[in-house]
């Protein structure tokens, strides 16, 4: 699959009230002092699973990740809060085969030269919308540094009760780039009981093509 149109806007957020709203077994990961949320607009093409041609209704839509940064045993990863995505199928698949908190959402995304208008709006009316245009490119996350801390991660967790999953994505390093965001409304944060801390900072990414590994189980 490829992962492309992509910004990264992230909020610090409180450790202690992150903690509270993960599962048992999973820590919070900080930076700095604080815990993250981010907010990840992107459009999937190319999905399709192992050995099995792709098709037209989940092969390309447009998603939207509510995430943290966590650990389970000293291993880094994601945690998703919300993924909303325009496919059907891809909502029943990622609630199915990853255990992943999939929610279907409507979205409308207009392109012209580089700025990308993105908005998307649930059943129940709550939503967000991001206009963006990237700029120049950024040097390479160096190991230990914040952006390096926000999107250099490949493993992902999902859980269900007291269990807990831990799947595995691979890519190239993001070639991330600086941007300007024309505008950002974001219900979706709130409505994960999030309360961030001072204003987001942004970046955008190249396309990257990446490989999937289903989850496996590593708690309960």
């Amino acid at each position: 699959m490829r992962w492309q149109q992509l910004l990264f806007a992230h909020w610090r957020v409180d450790p202690g009230l992150m903690s509270s709203l993960l599962p048992k077994g999973m820590e919070v990961d900080t930076f700095d002092g604080s815990a993250w949320i981010g907010l990840v607009p992107f459009q999937m093409d190319d999905v399709r699973f192992f050995g099995l041609p792709g098709m037209p209704t989940i092969r390309r839509f447009h998603e939207c990740n509510v995430r943290t940064y966590v650990l389970h045993d000293g291993v880094p990863g994601v945690w998703f809060f919300s993924l909303d995505a325009a496919s059907r199928l891809a909502v029943l698949g990622g609630r199915h085969l990853w255990n992943l908190n999939y929610v279907k959402a409507r979205f409308k995304v207009k392109t012209e030269a580089d700025s990308i208008d993105y908005r998307l709006t649930r059943s129940d009316g709550s939503g967000a919308r991001i206009h963006w245009t990237p700029g120049a490119k950024l040097p390479p996350s160096e190991a230990g540094s914040l952006r390096h801390f926000l999107t250099e991660r490949y493993y992902l967790y999902a859980g269900r009760g007291d269990r807990i999953w831990r799947g595995a994505v691979w890519h190239e390093p993001w070639t991330l780039r600086q941007v300007q965001v024309h505008e950002l409304q974001d219900e979706l944060i709130a409505h994960a009981g999030i309360e961030t801390q001072d204003g987001p900072s942004f970046m955008a990414a190249d396309p990257v093509d990446v490989l999937g590994w289903k989850n496996l189980r590593v708690q309960g």
